[in-house]
């Protein structure tokens, strides 16, 4: 029998609309479930309160108005990212500094997620300003893999994607400055979109100066990450330049695809190597592509020492931004570490490494000119297990773990296209793995078309199966993880394209 938890978000609305169940009892399932325990420290503050309150209200709109007419994703629940400031709902940053702050306004992007009926939860547990590629904060227990407890969730959208990938909400709001959204969608075995560059509104407080950061959707399927984005780009983008949106990036989903030159791009342009199961993952991809009709090639990805270190240095001056103001012997070693960093920058060295960027920018853009598709590794390795990558003793040498882990996912966020992390390959231990896909700026609609071919042709649905906490307990307790029963799947709507 399909519980609650296991529906989609679009499946969810189409059973309000059905009758079949409602709000009020979906936020107490879900809201029961994480009050069970969040095994995966999904959750640093949990809004039951006002989640009911929501839900009871929009089950008074359900009942009153006409439902064809309500937002897409009326009444389905969602999570908040524990960076954006949400009125009257603890806010912490992931920060001691911020424990017990409760903003008196809503970041722009809770209001958007309102205005599509949504209904958050609560926040979602970060690293101490965003700073990190793991979640393990000082206000909250670590975000987990739900695969793997021992396993990170990565970061920083670490609480978010543990929160979809255990089936405690079906979609969160993420944001993404350096692979903030994909890594954590590899290590949890989600979706992760990190949109293009000014698509997304950042509001007059979430803009950050370099076009480096973007706000996006974690969702379990293709079809859900389209129609969150649907919800998230309802208002004028970020910034003064932002692309064109699609009238519907879930109708994109259902696109018939042209013939398609896809590169494959292996390597890491962080330096390094990139494991070798997380490789085959990539590759088994474009063999994928192959086998559906598109022209796939393989290229190396090289490293690039001169744009890892300025985009560092980039990342280094935003974090310094926002951590000045308060007293350094309070934050996280790396935090400190990357103030002192800040500190020590003259304007002229941030502005020589903001030109290599947008220079290695441009010039991965036309490499790769000939290519309507480009897939990379996500991050180079499975995921890590909790504390690897933090080294509180030695911050310069966690912040040279941390550029090695993420790999390439820094070049969509210093050329502003469009990438998504699919969970496509699995480890020989039943980890995920996440592979990136890149289109050009503005084409999420291609993205949508080819993930949902890949998401047919490789399903990952059946992984989740309402048993990602069953799987993840069992191998907390060192029993064999294998061999777990294949739960009925989840009846297909009117809505779902197969």
């Amino acid at each position: 029998m399909t519980e609650l938890h296991e529906l989609t978000a679009l499946q969810l609305a189409a059973a309000y609309r059905r009758g079949e169940t409602s709000p009020i009892e979906v936020m107490d399932h879900l809201l029961a479930r994480i009050g069970h325990g969040d095994r995966v420290g999904a959750f640093t503050t949990v809004s039951a309160d006002l989640a009911r309150t929501a839900a009871a209200e929009a089950e008074r709109v359900l009942r009153s108005a006409d439902r064809t007419e309500l937002p897409r994703l009326f009444g389905v629940p969602t999570a908040i990212k524990d960076l954006e400031a949400t009125a009257g709902v603890r806010t912490t940053l992931g920060s001691a500094l911020f424990r017990d702050w409760i903003p008196g306004h809503n970041d722009e992007i809770v209001d958007v997620m309102a205005d599509a009926g949504l209904i958050s939860l609560g926040k979602t547990t970060v690293p101490e300003f965003g700073a990190a590629c793991y979640t393990e904060p000082e206000v909250s227990a670590p975000a987990r893999s739900p695969f793997d407890l021992n396993r990170s969730a990565a970061g920083s959208s670490g609480g978010a994607a543990a929160a979809v990938g255990a089936l405690l909400v079906p979609i969160a709001q993420g944001s993404d400055t350096a692979g903030s959204v994909r890594s954590p969608a590899s290590a949890c075995g989600v979706v992760g979109l990190k949109p293009s560059r000014g698509l997304v509104t950042a509001g007059p407080a979430g803009h950050d100066g370099m076009g480096l950061s973007v706000r996006g959707p974690l969702a379990r399927t293709v079809r859900d990450t389209a129609a969150f984005l649907d919800a998230l780009t309802t208002r004028t983008g970020a910034g003064t330049v932002h692309p064109p949106r699609a009238v519907s990036y879930e109708r994109a989903c259902e696109m018939p695809l042209p013939r398609l030159r896809v590169a494959l791009a292996q390597g890491s342009v962080s330096g390094g190597p990139v494991d070798a199961e997380v490789a085959a993952a990539a590759e088994l991809t474009a063999r994928t592509l192959a086998g559906l009709g598109h022209d796939v090639f393989a290229r190396d990805q090289a490293a690039d020492p001169e744009f890892t270190e300025s985009f560092r240095t980039m990342f280094t001056a935003l974090v310094g931004a926002r951590a000045m103001a308060f007293d350094r012997t309070a934050l996280r070693p790396i935090v400190r570490h990357l103030l002192l960093r800040s500190q020590a920058l003259t304007s002229g060295e941030l502005a020589a490494s903001i030109g290599v960027v947008q220079a290695r920018a441009r010039a991965w853009a036309l490499h790769h000119t000939d290519a309507d598709i480009v897939i990379t590794p996500t991050v180079t390795t499975p995921p890590t297990l909790i504390g690897r990558l933090r080294d509180d003793a030695d911050p310069a040498a966690e912040l040279a773990a941390m550029t090695a882990f993420t790999g390439n996912t820094v070049l969509g966020n210093a050329t502003g296209f469009p990438v998504i992390s699919l969970p496509l390959g699995w480890s020989c231990e039943g980890l995920p793995l996440g592979v990136s896909l890149t289109a050009g700026w503005g084409r999420e609609d291609l993205l949508f078309g080819v993930s949902a071919a890949l998401e047919e042709a490789m399903p990952w649905a059946h992984r989740y199966a309402g048993r990602a906490e069953a799987r993840a307990a069992a191998r907390e307790q060192g029993r064999e993880s294998g061999n777990f029963p294949d739960p009925s799947r989840v009846a297909d709507d009117d809505l779902i394209v197969r």
